[in-house]
């Protein structure tokens, strides 16, 4: 079946905001109700799209019964790497993960890496034929349209061709994307992010990433770098980041800046970064004051984003998110006192995370880059 831009655009509606009339459909896409009979026709009987009963189950039903894609009809599996482990998942076409696994990373080597990815392809795709794609994520510079990651600082790589690789050793297409911009995408189809024009994706835990989307696109940059604001001057009298940097965001406001802190300051090398929040739940004084510090400058990053883009809303994520009710009202004050002063300062929603959820990002990478790119 050859896939027109029409048949593209109407799928990808009805993905993202289906199920609905084919009235509505016609509407949003300015196509005649001719014209969306002749494009939706070929989808129809291939299987992709499926018309609903009025008691909402699958049927051939009537044309005024609202159209909806079968998310069943395809799969793909989505990879997050990490420095130490593999996260995989197996979802739907609406994201749905319909399985998942983990593998602790046997080393860093390339050649090591991809056999596992690809022996957890193996075991997620055994009884599931019908995956259409795998996704990779990781934090560095890489994009669905080039197969090679540029750098990877967790995993030590350098121009590494990794979606070749990958696609070589499982027979399946494959995509790589930096993990942020990943999660970003998942967002805009299937989360907080459907139905805006522009929202930013903030991401806090042993690093601090950006992911952007403006005019119902996500900003790829040159290269694949975008995002790059870990680094954000906050206060030129304050601590160290791991890059030398005096009073970056990266230094205040990660996990592993924050555990080091508190650590370091009561003198306790041991403490976890749960430990250090828990002490800050108890009032202990350093761990507030080390917290707070870390919500304040989260404050001014997110307030410095909405500044330059304008987005609609803020989506905070990540695996230290959890920390957000102890540094919300800091968090909160610092992003008023930055928004500039025309402006009101943006919402932001904070979002729950799971390892999956990066890898569920990676899915839909790989899914968009098909529908949009193939």
């Amino acid at each position: 079946m050859r896939i027109t831009d029409a048949m593209r655009a109407v799928f990808v509606e009805l993905l993202v905001h289906g199920p609905m009339s084919r009235a509505e459909v016609a509407r949003r896409l300015d196509l005649s109700p001719s014209a969306l009979t002749k494009v939706a026709k070929p989808l129809l009987d291939a299987g992709y799209l499926i018309e609903q009963s009025s008691d909402g189950q699958k049927g051939v039903g009537r044309p005024s019964q609202p159209l909806q894609v079968d998310a069943s009809r395809l799969s793909f599996i989505g990879i997050k790497l990490t420095a130490d482990e593999l996260f995989a998942v197996r979802a739907d076409m609406t994201a749905v993960i319909q399985d998942q696994l983990s593998l602790p990373l046997a080393g860093h080597d390339v050649d090591t890496i991809v056999a596992q990815i690809a022996e957890v392809v193996r075991r997620l795709t055994e009884a599931h034929r019908d995956v259409a794609g795998v996704g990779i994520s990781l934090a560095g510079t890489a994009t669905p349209g080039d197969p090679v990651v540029g750098t990877s600082p967790f995993l030590g790589w350098s121009q590494v061709p990794l979606a070749r690789l990958v696609e070589e050793a499982v027979g399946i297409p494959t995509v790589i994307d930096n993990d942020v911009r990943a999660l970003t995408v998942a967002q805009q189809w299937f989360g907080e992010g459907v139905g805006r024009s522009s929202f930013a994706l903030l991401t806090v835990g042993a690093g601090i990433g950006c992911g952007l989307v403006l005019g119902g696109r996500v900003v790829t940059g040159r290269s694949g770098a975008t995002g790059m604001i870990g680094h954000l001057a906050i206060d030129d009298r304050g601590p160290l980041c791991e890059r030398g940097h005096r009073g970056c965001a990266r230094a205040y406001a990660t996990s592993t800046a924050i555990r080091r802190t508190i650590a370091i300051t009561l003198d306790q090398p041991d403490l976890t970064f749960d430990d250090c929040l828990e002490l800050a739940r108890r009032g202990q004084p350093v761990a507030r004051r080390v917290l707070d510090d870390a919500g304040r400058a989260l404050g001014q990053v997110i307030a410095t984003v909405a500044n330059i883009i304008g987005p609609e809303l803020v989506i905070l994520s990540g695996e230290a998110v959890h920390m957000y009710p102890l540094c919300a009202d800091a968090l909160q004050a610092a992003l008023t006192q930055h928004t500039h002063w025309t402006s009101t300062p943006v919402p932001v929603s904070v979002k729950p995370f799971t390892f999956a959820e990066w890898a569920r990002g990676a899915a839909v990478s790989a899914l968009q880059h098909l529908l949009l790119h193939s």
